[in-house]
């Protein structure tokens, strides 16, 4: 008697089911490093690029005003960010205010009389 059931046989039996059990999971080395997330975001770069553009437009007749309102609205949208995020967007927040308000300022006090002083000279407006 044999025990090899495919002495005789042309064709070895096919498997059509298997059953595992235990699965077993050997690790070697170390896991690969992840890249480094750079700190704050875009967003509050942005906002900060902005507000330095208003600071340096400001003495030039009051131009940085519009830098400054803008930079004041994405800075407040950036506050949301992680924490270097959250510096950046407070610091921009602060340059484009004194922007704000230095150009105004200078909007009031020297753009305006010059315009005015321009128009009367031109005969736009009356003197009175």
């Amino acid at each position: 008697m044999s025990l090899d059931n495919t002495a005789g046989r042309e064709h070895p039996e096919t498997i059509s089911e298997v059953s595992v059990t235990e699965v077993s999971v050997e690790t070697r080395g170390v896991m690969p490093a992840q890249p480094a997330k750079k700190p704050g975001g875009l967003l509050p770069r942005v906002a900060l690029s902005v507000a330095v553009v208003a600071l340096a437009l400001t003495p030039l007749f009051g131009l940085g005003v519009l830098p400054a309102i803008v930079g004041i609205i994405l800075g407040h949208s950036a506050k949301r960010s992680d924490e270097a995020g959250r510096i950046r967007a407070m610091v921009a927040l602060a340059l484009s205010y004194v922007a704000l308000v230095v150009g105004t300022v200078i909007l009031v006090l020297v753009t305006l009389p010059i315009a005015l002083a321009f128009l009367v000279s031109t005969g736009y407006l009356l003197a009175g």
